[in-house]
């Protein structure tokens, strides 16, 4: 069947790149004449491709899922060994920034000393999942509880999966489900 959408598109695309380079030719601009052509051409080229193609076409669809690598840690926290009682060391992230939208993740102190013993300045990465999908729900609830976004895991709100879309499943059950608690921030006084 005939797009007729698609055959306006070559008409004008058509009109467009010939009036405009002929113009400029005309102006005695050959140089402009040539790089309006080129430029113009792969523009529309482009363009037609992005909107007309099939669904099996060169630019439709991203080659794999999206991200194609999980940071090690939340979006600008910092991976850090933490040093425990035991002598033992456990892999966390730190917020040297202060990002965490509700303050359950305290900002790691700037101080040279030793660092703080409590475990509202750390991100844990342990996980009690040894799947991946439930790893990450576990991540994801962990976020979201701290006030901090990941990509490829959690956009602050609800938990991602692999595909990219968003998990509306919040009526529980299941590795991928993820239903946000939000921890309340610590009272001042």
């Amino acid at each position: 069947m005939f797009n007729i959408y698609l055959g306006i598109y070559i008409i004008a695309a058509i009109g467009i790149i010939a009036g405009g380079s002929y113009k400029l030719y005309d102006m005695n601009n050959h140089y402009g004449a040539f790089i309006f052509f080129a430029g113009s051409l792969t523009a529309f080229i482009i363009y037609g491709l992005r909107w007309f193609a099939a669904a099996n076409a060169l630019f439709d669809q991203t080659p794999g899922p999206w991200p194609p690598t999980i940071n090690t840690c939340p979006d600008y926290l910092t991976a850090y060994k933490r040093k425990m009682t035991d002598g033992t060391t456990q892999d966390v992230c730190i917020d040297l920034l202060g990002v965490s939208k509700n303050g359950a993740l305290k900002m790691f102190p700037k101080s040279k000393g030793d660092a703080p013993n409590g475990d509202e300045y750390y991100f844990s990465l342990a996980s009690k999942s040894t799947d991946p999908a439930g790893r990450n729900a576990e991540l994801c609830q962990r976020a979201m509880t701290s006030g901090l976004t990941w990509e490829g895991i959690t956009n602050g709100e609800s938990c991602m999966l692999p595909d990219g879309s968003t998990n509306t499943n919040t009526s529980g059950g299941g590795a991928a489900a993820c239903t946000p608690t939000v921890a309340t921030p610590p009272s001042t006084h």
